[in-house]
């Protein structure tokens, strides 16, 4: 559940760029992630805010946007599915 999903966060990549209050998650060289859930669009206005482009978003950034810093997160399927279980949380 959430739970994984959060430590997937914190122990893969994510969280050395990104931040999330309340957690060990500090990085300031990527988007404060703390209210995701709550965003209508991600990548820059880009794409909507929902679990397919998310998904697509941490798997392979490139794909989507080419340029951007974020680099690719080959995670296990279940892994990506906690962590987008996660990031569906943070309203």
């Amino acid at each position: 559940g959430t739970r994984r999903g959060r430590d997937v966060f914190l122990n893969a990549n994510c969280a050395r760029c990104h931040a999330i209050a309340g957690t060990r998650a500090q990085g300031s060289i990527a988007p404060d992630l703390t209210h995701l859930a709550s965003r209508r669009t991600i990548g820059a206005g880009m794409f909507p805010n929902n679990r397919g482009h998310l998904a697509g978003w941490i798997s392979d950034p490139q794909a989507l946007k080419p340029g951007v810093n974020m680099p690719a997160n080959t995670l296990p399927p279940d892994d990506l599915q906690a962590l987008l279980a996660y990031l569906e949380t943070l309203r």
